[in-house]
């Protein structure tokens, strides 16, 4: 519903009720709009009452057609204009010889419905003794019909004149308006219909708010009403809340006016707009002039943010960044319109790239290493360094704080906690607890102040001290304390304490992840979930696993959690949550590959499929189960392969980072059961020949698939088997074999040449 289109149906009934006595229906004045049906009854309704109320319908004091109304102890002197409330006239004050100007309901019009509006605009204006704001000198409320004696500004609209100031004329304007809007949302009122025809700019250039007839403080009334143009979308939604931050839209909706010419969604039907409001998705003001300053832009788009919790907290923040910007400072606006107007461009890219696949202009490796390079640019700016489009010396220090923090609260815990337990409460305290809670103090500053790559950085220092925190006050408490037989064996920390504090820090990570939206800390909540999955494993035996080498009992317990994670990565996925879903799909790809590996250990993985392959083992093998491990080995290899492959191929966006994880880590496992026989010396010599022709046909198979990860697997396999055959053979000594190396080296080079000559003549063909 739009207060635009009541207003204009409510006129209609009012000129036909007046012109023959006819009271139209709701219904035939909406037509086919039923969504205004019920909105107009109420606002006829309205009407009849305020016309009963009023004796008839008001008007001026009887004044002719073309006349000046007359006012006791004034003379009129011209009409100024008219607003959405009334008239507005000059006056001369007969006794004082003042000027002033008088605003009185408009005769006949929608607005005469809106008495209550009326009288509610004196006593907020009265309120006021800021002075950007009309000041009110006398309400007549017993004047037929209401008359509000206020303040004569001699001046213009801030529509009027808006684009002839300079930039830094407006930012000084809008900065002063927030000033006297924060002074309104303060004293309990809000505007709810702030425009440039109600801001007045007298001959210091100095601003005036009017109008103040919707004025309210009431989160769940007000919605529709005010100028379409200028609404926030939570004033389109009745079942939303409405606060101080609509007015801080308004003002950014203004700014953006004053920057560009136009308004952002101010073409169009009522609806149309009303759709576009509510998309949040303006053009830039730069596309329209592009002589709007990027920090004015910016301020402008972080006010009109569609949800009310992106924009500034209040018209005091906004005040602030204008105040940067006038100084010549760094502007701390944000708005997240950048990050979707720069997916925006990216995405007709990323088509381009699928159809060059699909022509066989390029390989699906090549694909996927452009797609990550244009899926970086829509990473947060503020987000960590291991994602962030820039790495910055700030980044490099902040991080390696927040590692250090790590490293120092672990050597704390171990040589303070773990063996002696002599430090006590205070001193814990004041090692940790008191950097955990200025860290996080610090850190909901910096947010507020949109610094977030700070905060974020602050927030996982903060968590790395939370565990080895946790479990030193359980300690010293006495709850949950050890008891015998738990898996730190001669240390003060117990299953039930490990357990608890890896939890409480899980879910202090996740909360932070949902309150930031970033990769860092949901990476951390990621990390941290699998350290409380462990510390579960030590109820179950895991120090008797640890201590009979059953690393197949510990894989098989963490395979809930990869089924965990992938659940919880694909539903945050559809839930628009993807900062979340990319690290919990890594955690999945990552704790796959190493469950495999772990079952592996030892030829397990054969052996629980209920079958074994020491059969085939040659004689003079010590170890029974060799053959079982090596070809566990390559099977993982195989499977850690088929499941990347496949989420590259047909997982989503999201899935792609789990599933270069596990093209990395795959050529290196496929080599690794020949690597673990040469290590073990148990086999022919052959076999370590063996190793590095494989090795060296890894390096070039990496061309067939363009899979640079297995270039980098061959490469370091090929030095793992050259050390190995030194030392199997006791060359490490012997200079011919370092030359015969040399020589090999070269060899390729001058390969290389040669291909590359070969390569270049038939680019010229």
């Amino acid at each position: 519903m739009t207060s635009l289109a009541l207003d204009e149906l409510l006129q209609r009934y009012v000129e036909r009720l007046e012109r023959d006595g006819t009271r139209v229906t709701p219904e035939e004045l909406c037509g086919g709009t039923g969504e205004l049906v019920e909105p107009l009854r109420a606002r006829i309704h309205r009407f009849h009452e305020i016309d009963r109320m009023l004796g008839s319908p008001p008007g001026a004091a009887e004044a002719e057609p073309g006349e000046l109304p007359t006012f006791a102890g004034f003379r009129t002197v011209e009409r100024l204009g008219g607003g959405g409330m009334g008239e507005v006239y000059k006056l001369v004050d007969l006794t004082l010889g003042r000027t002033v100007a008088a605003k009185v309901l408009r005769a006949g019009s929608a607005a005469s419905a809106l008495y209550g509006d009326f009288l509610r605009e004196a006593r907020s204006m009265a309120l006021f003794q800021d002075p950007r704001v009309v000041h009110i000198h006398e309400y007549r409320a017993d004047a037929e019909p209401p008359v509000i004696l206020m303040e004569y500004v001699d001046g213009f609209e801030l529509g009027q004149v808006g684009r002839s100031l300079n930039h830094a004329q407006q930012a000084r304007i809008m900065a002063e308006i927030c000033a006297a809007l924060q002074r309104a949302h303060e004293l309990g009122i809000q505007h709810r219909d702030l425009k440039p025809s109600n801001i007045l700019l007298d001959q210091r250039l100095q601003p005036k708010i009017l109008d103040f007839g919707l004025s309210r403080g009431e989160p769940d009334q007000g919605h529709g009403v005010g100028t379409l143009e200028y609404l926030a979308p939570e004033q389109l939604d009745p079942g939303l809340p409405i606060d101080a931050r609509a007015d801080v839209y308004a003002l950014g909706v203004i700014l953006y006016e004053l920057l560009c010419g136009e308004r952002p969604y101010g073409e169009g039907s009522p609806d149309a707009i009303m759709a576009t409001i509510r998309t949040g998705r303006p053009r830039l003001p730069v596309e329209v002039d592009p002589g709007a300053p990027e920090a004015l832009q910016a301020i402008a788009l972080k006010a009109m943010e569609r949800e009310p919790g992106d924009r500034y907290p209040s018209a005091r923040d906004m005040a602030r960044d204008l105040e940067r910007y006038l100084q010549g400072r760094s502007v701390l606006a944000r708005p997240t319109l950048y990050a979707t107007a720069l997916g925006e461009r990216v995405r007709p890219h990323l088509e381009q790239i699928r159809e060059w696949v699909s022509l066989r202009l390029i390989s699906a490796p090549e694909a996927s290493t452009l797609e990550a390079a244009y899926r970086g640019l829509e990473v947060q700016e503020e987000d960590w360094i291991v994602h962030g489009r820039a790495l910055t010396m700030s980044k490099i220090s902040l991080y390696l704080g927040a590692f250090l923090l790590l490293v120092g609260a672990l050597f704390y815990f171990v040589a303070d906690r773990f063996y002696d337990a002599g430090g006590g409460l205070g001193e814990a305290v004041l090692t940790l607890a008191v950097p955990f809670v200025v860290l996080n103090a610090m850190a909901l500053l910096l947010e507020r102040q949109e610094r977030r790559a700070v905060a974020i950085a602050l927030y996982i220092g903060a968590a790395a001290l939370l565990v080895p925190l946790l479990v030193i006050f359980m300690h010293e408490l006495g709850l949950w304390v050890r008891v015998e037989g738990q898996f730190f064996d001669g240390g003060v920390v117990s299953n039930r304490q490990l357990q608890v504090a890896t939890v409480a820090a899980s879910l202090w990570a996740l909360f932070l992840a949902l309150r930031t939206r970033t990769v860092a800390l949901s990476s951390i909540f990621t990390v941290l979930t699998t350290l409380t999955a462990l510390a579960v494993t030590t109820d179950l035996g895991l120090r008797t696993w640890l201590d009979e080498g059953r690393w197949d009992l510990l894989g098989a317990h963490l395979v809930p959690l990869v089924v965990l994670f992938a659940g919880l990565g694909r539903a945050t996925e559809r839930w628009g949550r993807s900062w979340l879903a990319s690290p919990l799909y890594v955690g999945a790809a990552v704790l796959y590959a190493a469950i495999l590996e772990l079952e592996a250990m030892d030829g397990r993985l054969f052996s629980h499929l209920g079958f074994t392959l020491a059969g085939l083992q040659p004689e003079g093998v010590d170890d029974p189960i060799l053959l079982d491990t090596l070809a566990a080995m390559t099977v993982n290899g195989l499977l850690i392969y088929t499941v990347g492959s496949s989420l590259e191929r047909w997982g989503g966006a999201l899935a792609r980072p789990a599933a270069r994880v596990l093209l990395l880590v795959s050529p290196f496992a496929i080599l690794e059961p020949i690597a673990w026989l040469n290590h073990t010396q148990e086999y022919s010599r052959v076999f370590d020949w063996l190793f590095l022709v494989l090795s060296l046909g890894v390096v070039l198979a990496s061309r067939l698939r363009q899979r640079r990860s297995f270039y980098y697997a061959g490469l370091v396999n090929i030095g793992l088997a050259l050390v190995l055959l030194a030392d199997r053979y006791e060359w490490l000594d012997a200079p011919w074999w370092a030359i015969t190396v040399i020589l090999a080296a070269l060899a390729a080079v001058a390969a290389g040449l040669r291909l590359d000559a070969r390569e270049r003549r038939r680019r010229v063909e």
